[in-house]
């Protein structure tokens, strides 16, 4: 709804030069300018310029309500003489209009701000709802995806544990000698001061193999203990002792802890090698191939990835 300030300066000799200009009381003067500016709220800019309206636009205006003894259009140009309107080269303007009518249109202004703030409050109030309600079906999905990716590890882990429980019983069915022959002496004696007691029958077959190869019981024995001895120096956890296996593999680490008998293990070494070891030329590089034993790697690198940290 519009309206209009109208000041108590208004009624200045301004208002009393119109009303002798009319020859109609001051009231009557008042009475039409204010009907001239409800009228202009709606029709001019913030400036007081009226586009597109000439005189007998604001004669047609100020006719209704006035005395019968007043001609419209002699009103328009006495409110020009009187400087009520300004008339210039690019149209009709309302004079000094912002000062008295531009608290209007500052809660015009405000009541747009407010509105276009209100506006936006609300469509921020809409995003973030969309964006809860996509965050809720995201964790529901993610709920349900683990809530399945549970249920299939818990599914995984019995039946690992199923298998691990299978693999221990063949193990040991495999590891157990077969009645009537056990492991050698020497074997035993060997076993004996080896810092890791797991997988006793694999460790047997390696240590068959390496007596093949021409080691001795003693030679095999010696480089157990001083391996042993090294582990308990430097508090080597268990987890990263070799296997006896491990330990007695075709790459030979046992070499290693064989003390003053080194230069002859290396070179019994590089006779096995050459024996065990083919050279294999793959047809394209002439490289020879090299045979790893990768429960031995596996244990060197936990070992380095435990010192590192």
């Amino acid at each position: 709804m519009a309206w209009i300030s109208v000041h108590e300066q208004v009624t200045s000799g301004k208002l009393r030069r119109l009303a002798k200009e009319l020859r109609c009381s001051q009231n009557e003067a008042l009475g039409m300018l204010v009907k001239f500016w409800l009228w202009g709220i709606s029709n001019a800019d913030r400036n007081g310029y009226i586009e597109g309206t000439d005189k007998e636009d604001i004669a047609d205006v100020v006719n209704i309500g006035i005395s019968k003894n007043i001609d419209p259009e002699e009103a328009v140009e006495a409110m020009i003489r009187t400087e009520w309107i300004e008339c210039l080269e690019d149209g009709l303007y309302i004079h000094d209009w912002e000062e008295w009518q531009g608290n209007w249109y500052d809660a015009v202004e405000r009541k747009q701000r407010d509105k276009e703030r209100k506006r936006k409050k609300r469509a921020e109030k809409r995003e973030q709802e969309l964006e809860k309600e996509k965050q809720k079906k995201i964790e529901k999905e993610i709920k349900e995806e683990s809530t399945k990716e549970t249920k299939d590890t818990k599914e995984i882990k019995e039946e690992s544990t199923k298998e691990t429980k299978d693999t221990k019983e063949i193990k040991e069915v495999k590891e157990t000698p077969k009645k009537g022959k056990g492991y050698s002496s020497t074997f035993e004696d060997f076993w004996s001061v080896y810092p890791r007691k797991i997988g006793k029958g694999d460790a047997y077959k390696k240590y068959n193999a390496r007596i093949k190869d021409g080691w001795s019981p003693d030679e095999l024995k010696e480089a157990a203990e001083n391996y042993a001895e090294q582990c308990e120096i430097e508090h080597t956890e268990k987890q990263y002792i070799k296997y006896g296996k491990s330990f007695l593999s075709d790459s030979t680490p046992f070499t290693d802890y064989l003390g003053s008998s080194k230069v002859l293990a290396e070179e019994k070494a590089g006779t096995k090698q050459q024996q065990i070891k083919s050279q294999k030329d793959n047809g394209i590089h002439n490289f020879t191939q090299r045979d790893y034993d990768f429960d031995d790697l596996e244990q060197q690198l936990l070992k380095k990835q435990f010192e590192s940290s």
